[in-house]
């Protein structure tokens, strides 16, 4: 984007309504009824108390960040559990460490509820396939909502082997529309790439439709200002490890190894396959279910030794063969592949995958043979000081304190600083001084909270902002009692204030969530979608059409047939 738009998108401010905090706002939330649906009636019906009937439901949980590492989504989720409390749920509010809380969810499936925040890559029917088919439902498998749906697991099977991209848009669609009325997950907001950034030191933020403002693409069209050479970021907790291929896919790993490896295929910030950036300088689609692509030969790895044909093949055969878990999503479409000659790669799938390149070509970094040859369990290798061939090198790694990459000077693609960090600072009022006074120069995290709100206008700071792919979900676990019916889930979408939450816990920066696939993926998306409303009288009026009933002390009761 050009440096004049910097401010073009800033929404007003809602100051006033943020001084009741989240008490204020549960009373908003409360009498919530906008018309935001069409296809739900809503009531002002309370509901029907009957001791009687029914059966109590268990208690639930909902896990939380700490405040510390993430206000606004604390705060949000308190807020929804307050809601649930009122439409009669018995809940529990459990705060945990991120990493913990990650695990709970998407390893153990040792929850009720979830949020946070979803990054879907370039091709959305990839991520919703791994999210919610049937056949994932097993501990670590992705599918962490436990949703099963047979008929949804075929369309998007179709979609990911057709090769025509105009039917491809046609399935999207009734994708979407199955998802978003069985709801086995519900943007709460569609969430904005934000760029945050030292005005004086750093310009030109351009986003792709993936990684954001932290993208491969972003980072190599950047200019720096005032004769400054570092970039200099943040994130409020430390990485784990320096193993490409065994991170936990959270956005502190993947954008320092998108900068540190290169990729068969690249995307511009329009979304497309681009030969200029990309390790392929050509590709080509030979069947159904073989791709080619010639590789640059003039590229080398960071210690030197000249990057080849061999090593791209090496490194599909070798996460197939290893069935890294990282990829596991991808391992189901790849068979092997093989160096045709010196700058030739043939890659052979398993099965027909239609977007190939945004599915696969683009997510699978490219490893050296001569490092990787000899581990035999490459997801728990200890790696120390990687060795990739991206624009950047490893230059330093201070655990728990900073992290270091310099420029690769020989990369076809370069980079205009020579180098760049990322400092562990956990509080969101010290990055925000350091980025005034220019000891920090970008906000890679990308908080959208009220110290963006309140400081946006700074002298020295600059935003941008862009419609983006990800979203924060609510995401309850069907494994539970009684979260398997779809009535009750959607019961819950509609007790949940999302516009409150925008407005007052967000500061208007989002917009209200509606649908899974984001307009970010332009045909792809669509709105004609089930709506729901935001209140809670209509959420009561649906559990009781549906056979539900609340006790004497208003608890809610399963239905019979529940």
């Amino acid at each position: 984007m050009p440096e004049n738009s910097t401010h073009e998108g800033r929404r007003k401010f809602l100051k006033a309504v943020t001084a009741g905090g989240v008490a204020g706002m549960t009373t908003l939330a409360g009498c919530s009824s906008n018309n935001q649906g069409n296809n739900e009636n809503g009531s002002d019906d309370s509901g029907n108390k009957n001791a009687s009937a029914g059966k109590g439901l268990s208690a639930y949980t909902y896990v939380n960040n700490s405040q510390s590492y993430n206000p606004p989504r604390h705060d949000a989720i308190n807020l929804i559990a307050k809601q649930f409390t009122d439409l009669g749920l018995k809940m529990n509010v459990d705060v945990l460490e991120w990493g913990t809380l990650y695990s709970r969810v998407s390893e153990e499936y040792d929850y009720s509820f979830a949020t946070w925040h979803t990054f879907f890559v370039s091709e959305p029917v990839t991520e919703l396939n791994n999210l919610f088919n049937s056949n994932n439902t097993g501990p670590g498998q992705g599918n962490y909502s436990g949703y099963k749906n047979p008929d949804l697991d075929k369309k998007m099977k179709n979609y990911l082997a057709e090769p025509n991209s105009d039917k491809r848009v046609d399935l999207a669609h009734q994708i979407q529309k199955t998802l978003m009325d069985e709801v086995p997950t519900m943007p709460i907001t569609q969430m904005p790439q934000a760029a945050i950034y030292n005005k004086n030191q750093v310009g030109n933020w351009q986003a792709d439709l993936a990684n954001g403002f932290n993208s491969y693409w972003t980072m190599i069209n950047l200019e720096m200002k005032g004769g400054e050479d570092t970039l200099k970021g943040y994130w409020p907790e430390t990485l784990s490890t320096m193993n490409v291929l065994g991170h936990n896919d959270e956005s502190k790993h993947v954008y320092q190894f998108n900068m540190m490896y290169d990729f068969l295929v690249q995307l511009n910030n329009k979304a497309e396959p681009d030969p200029k950036v990309s390790l392929a300088t050509d590709w080509n689609r030979v069947n159904d279910t073989t791709m080619e692509y010639t590789i640059r030969t003039d590229h080398s790895w960071h210690d030197g030794k000249d990057l080849t044909a061999k090593d791209v093949a090496f490194t599909y055969n070798y996460i197939v063969e290893n069935e890294v878990p990282l990829y596991s999503t991808q391992v189901e479409y790849l068979k092997n592949a093989k160096a045709v000659d010196e700058s030739t790669v043939r890659i052979n799938m398993s099965q027909p995958l239609g977007p190939f390149n945004l599915a696969v070509a683009n997510l699978i970094p490219i490893i050296p043979e001569h490092k990787w040859a000899d581990r035999k369990n490459p997801s728990k290798a200890n790696i120390q000081k990687p060795v990739g061939s991206g624009p950047m090198m490893f230059d330093y790694w201070e655990k728990g304190s900073e992290f270091g990459m310099k420029k690769f000077n020989k990369h076809f693609a370069p980079v205009s600083f020579n180098k760049r960090f990322w400092r562990v600072i956990p509080e969101a009022s010290t990055v925000w001084q350091n980025l005034k006074n220019g000891d920090l120069n970008y906000e890679p995290f990308g908080r959208i909270d009220r110290s963006l709100d309140q400081n946006q206008n700074h002298k020295n700071i600059g935003t941008t902002f862009q419609t983006a792919p990800t979203f924060w979900m609510f995401t309850p676990n069907e494994r539970k009692q009684g979260l398997d019916d779809v009535q009750l889930r959607k019961a819950l979408v509609e007790a949940i204030p999302r516009t409150p939450i925008v407005k007052q816990i967000l500061f208007d920066f989002p917009d209200s969530g509606s649908n899974v696939v984001s307009s970010a993926f332009g045909e792809l998306h669509t709105d004609d979608v089930t709506k729901y409303k935001e209140s809670k009288e209509a959420a009561r009026k649906r559990l009781k059409e549906a056979g539900y009933t609340w006790d004497n002390n208003d608890m809610l009761q399963a239905s019979s047939d529940n």
